[in-house]
C-alpha cells in the first residue's frame, strides 16, 4: 500500500535522484534507474559505488541472478 517513487535519471545518482532522496520521508520508498545505465557499473568504480551509498542507508537488491556479481550496486 506504499506509493514508490521512480527516480528517472539515466544518471542513475543525478540530480532526480537526489531530489527524489531529498523529499523523502521516514518510511518513504525511492526507486532509482537501472544501474546498468552507468559504464561504470559492471567496471566496479568505487566513484559510482560512493555515489550509489550516499543517497540512502539501505539498499535493496531484487536481482538474484546478478547479486553475486562484482559490480558496484552489489
Amino acid at each position: 500500500g506504499k506509493t514508490v517513487v521512480f527516480a528517472d535519471d539515466d544518471n542513475v545518482v543525478g540530480e532526480n535522484a537526489k531530489a527524489a532522496v531529498a523529499a523523502m520521508n521516514n518510511g518513504d520508498v525511492v526507486l532509482l534507474q537501472n544501474t546498468r545505465f552507468r559504464k561504470e557499473e559492471t567496471k566496479n568504480i568505487d566513484t559510482f559505488s560512493e555515489e550509489l551509498a550516499s543517497l540512502a542507508d539501505a539498499y535493496v537488491d531484487d536481482a538474484f541472478g546478478s547479486c553475486h556479481r562484482a559490480h558496484c550496486s552489489t
